[in-house]
């Protein structure tokens, strides 16, 4: 029986070397998918908070006030106008005479969903 007829009866359409290749090709990109996620997994380990936002250190290592009380600010999902959301954010703080830094810290903690991912994917020191 040649090789033709015998792809025509397994109804593979694929000879026994074309298999174990294709199991080979398929072996592959799995460990090529592994050492993806572990690397991935390594990184993510390293990231925390601190390493992973896009505020300068300086900012992130300022003191926040011992007798801070935290002003009920609004949050931001990307939905609604940047701008009124600046605004809303900066009456409150100026209420509060927060300084720079503060100002900086609170308003990076409005952000949720869309928004949260647009600010986290912000370069470092930005």
């Amino acid at each position: 029986m040649d090789d033709r007829s015998s792809q025509e009866e397994s109804g593979s359409g694929m000879t026994l070397e074309q298999a174990v290749n294709a199991l080979h090709n398929l072996q592959a990109k799995i460990l090529h998918m592994e050492q993806e996620r572990e690397n991935r997994d390594a990184k993510s380990e390293d990231d925390t908070p601190e390493t992973s936002q896009p505020l300068a250190q300086a900012l992130w290592d300022t003191q926040v006030p011992p007798n801070f009380k935290m002003p009920h600010l609004p949050t931001f999902d990307g939905k609604t106008d940047p701008l009124e959301h600046i605004m809303a954010v900066g009456t409150q703080t100026a209420i509060i005479c927060a300084e720079e830094h503060l100002k900086c810290k609170l308003l990076s903690g409005t952000f949720k969903d869309a928004a949260l991912r647009w600010y986290m994917n912000l370069p470092r020191n930005s």
